[in-house]
């Protein structure tokens, strides 16, 4: 009678803690950046809030510098189910989605309360809702930045120093017909193969944040920085679709919140950073420039068609939807 009860017990016991068991999940999120770089702290401090949050039944592993492969590489791997998480440019998702090409057109916002704006009202939430048509969803909005131009060449403080400038850019038709319209050459890449193609003067020139310059130490390849501001890019946080699906509804939840609250932190981080950040690269020898209003003046008006060409064909009510931010 003992080994019965004994048995049954056994087996009661199995069956109370078998659920446990299966709600338990690891996970991998990849991103480009070095762990230093604001885009690693907020990994990390978006892996800590998941454990939290869920007790410890998530575990998130972070892997930086593009150990998981390229961002385009990444993305491909979260929508097939084989990587779990990524944060990446939401360039990338042109491809997919035509009008996440709407984050890349020029001068599109001047300020951080729009760019907050445009990513958590209306306009943000319309496109990450189209996410999961594509096996993806999106978790939280995070900050590239303000980018600027650098180069090996010589100063940008007039729209004619871009003309011929070979300059790497993302792999993104508004990006390439951008420079175009500005006079430089675009050649797209990963970014995980700029600073070889850079120190190898395979380009003279890219753009990017000053988050992503100082932290992949382009200072060492590239000797000026122009303050263009041409784009406020925005970063995104994504989760296979597959993976978050296999989640508890309190799980769920409980990632989501983590990952907005990661969203406020890294945003916060990033702008904080910024003064020290061009005091470091201007330390190690990189010269910046401010561009005159009028000189910002004309690299908008050169991008204007680039601006109106692909509004058309994204959708004109959401160009306006941002616009009424700037009110």
């Amino acid at each position: 009678m003992r080994k019965k009860l004994s048995s049954l017990a056994l087996i009661i016991g199995v069956l109370i803690t078998a659920p446990l068991a299966m709600a338990q999940s690891t996970a991998k999120l990849g991103y480009g950046a070095v762990e230093d770089h604001p885009q690693g702290v907020a990994a990390r401090k978006f892996a800590e809030l998941v454990k939290v949050k869920t007790s410890g039944r998530v575990t998130i592993n972070t892997y930086g510098s593009g150990k998981l492969g390229s961002d385009p590489a990444m993305q491909s791997s979260v929508q097939g189910g084989t990587l779990e998480m990524m944060v990446g440019p939401t360039s990338n998702l042109v491809g997919s989605i035509k009008e996440y090409a709407i984050f890349d057109l020029p001068y599109l916002v001047s300020s951080y309360n729009e760019a907050d704006g445009m990513l958590d009202g209306p306009v943000g939430q319309q496109l990450a809702a189209k996410l999961e048509a594509f096996g993806l969803v999106g978790l939280s909005y995070w900050e590239n930045g303000f980018r600027s131009v650098t180069n090996s060449k010589r100063p940008i403080q007039r729209l004619e120093d871009l003309s011929g400038l070979k300059i790497r850019v993302i792999q993104n038709p508004v990006f390439i017909e951008t420079f175009k319209a500005l006079g430089a050459n675009p050649v797209p890449m990963p970014f995980t193969e700029l600073y070889g193609a850079l120190e190898s003067k395979a380009v003279d020139a890219q753009e990017n944040p000053i988050g992503l310059i100082e932290s992949s130490k382009f200072y060492e390849v590239q000797k000026y920085m122009s303050l263009t501001s041409h784009v406020y890019s925005p970063f995104i946080l994504l989760a296979s679709k597959k993976w978050v699906d296999r989640l508890s509804a309190a799980d769920k939840i409980a990632v989501k919140e983590a990952a907005q609250e990661a969203a406020k932190f890294q945003r916060q981080l990033q702008r904080d950073q910024n003064a020290k950040l061009m005091a470091s690269v201007k330390a190690q020898g990189m010269q910046i420039n401010e561009l005159s209003p009028s000189e910002l003046q004309r690299l908008r008006d050169a991008v204007r068609p680039v601006v109106i060409k692909f509004a058309n064909e994204i959708g004109p009510d959401l160009v306006k939807q941002i616009g009424s931010l700037k009110n």
